[in-house]
């Protein structure tokens, strides 16, 4: 593996930061980083040694050379995917994007191991939000994205095979939408876009960097986009357009209900990545 690599935090996603660059020497002994990358070996040996001996943890002195959490399970679980997809864990926006493989995340972002399209677009359907935003805490006034309380008890739908095709292809088409507004415009972030959105979707007026916003995101596109997702996650699930949060809510905590009393009696629809 590469000894630098990109890495991302929950802000870089949200502000659109540029890249950061880690030294990652995962898997590789002291003896193999030293002779293998000098310099970067000498970087660490005078700039994070001497911070790392006085450090309460062990592995964290006896391992100085090591990225503070080396995470093997999560990197067993992206190796051999192009993308993955994550979401911020801290946000006033639910949203979630598609990141190269070659990114290391931050621990405040919340990774789904999965490169499909089929899942990042039921996770950006309005049916994932609300379920995230019933299920989870808030930081402040924030909602807070947690894997055990919100991802793994979500019952994903039962969609057949042309199902699946449709909300795929909206997921790709939505991931592409504001990564290429977001190339056009690199100060456009994910929060002024959603803010945006936000406005729109309230019927209130917007304010004056709301609609600089609006307009250098497209977001009546990105708006056509979220309600195509929704209307096709909807029909994957066989209910009807318009559903209020409540009702949807409702329908999602019965779902994981039948869907636990299915498992219980051996008939799994899916296993989570």
């Amino acid at each position: 593996p590469p000894a630098i690599r990109r890495y991302k935090t929950g802000g870089d996603i949200a502000r659109s930061q540029p890249d950061r660059l880690l030294i990652d020497f995962f898997g590789a002994g002291v003896d193999e980083a030293r002779s293998e990358h000098p310099s970067l070996y000498q970087h660490l040996l005078d700039e994070v040694k001497p911070f790392r001996d006085n450090q309460k943890r062990t592995s964290y002195r006896e391992r100085w050379w090591l990225h503070a959490e080396a995470r093997p399970e999560l990197r067993a679980a992206l190796d051999g995917l192009d993308r993955f997809i994550a979401t911020v864990e801290t946000s006033k926006h639910r949203y979630f994007v598609f990141l190269d493989a070659e990114v290391l995340p931050d621990q405040k972002l919340r990774v789904v191991a999965h490169d499909d399209a089929y899942v990042l677009g039921v996770l950006s359907s309005r049916a994932h939000v609300v379920w995230s935003l019933g299920a989870g805490g808030t930081l402040e006034d924030r909602p807070v994205y947690n894997g055990s309380r919100i991802f793994d008890p979500f019952p994903f739908p039962d969609a057949t095979d042309e199902q699946r095709e449709a909300i795929r292809q909206l997921g790709e088409r939505l991931d592409a939408h504001r990564w290429r507004v977001q190339s056009d415009h690199p100060t456009l972030t994910l929060t002024g876009l959603y803010n945006a959105l936000g406005a729109v979707r309230d019927g209130r007026e917007m304010s004056k960097k709301e609609r600089t916003d609006y307009e250098r995101g497209q977001v009546a596109i990105l708006r056509e986009a979220h309600d195509a997702l929704d209307a096709a996650v909807a029909d994957a699930y066989g209910w009807p357009i318009g559903l209020s949060d409540q009702q949807i809510l409702v329908r999602l905590v019965a779902l994981n209900a039948e869907r636990q009393a299915e498992e219980v009696a051996g008939h799994v629809r899916y296993l989570r990545p």
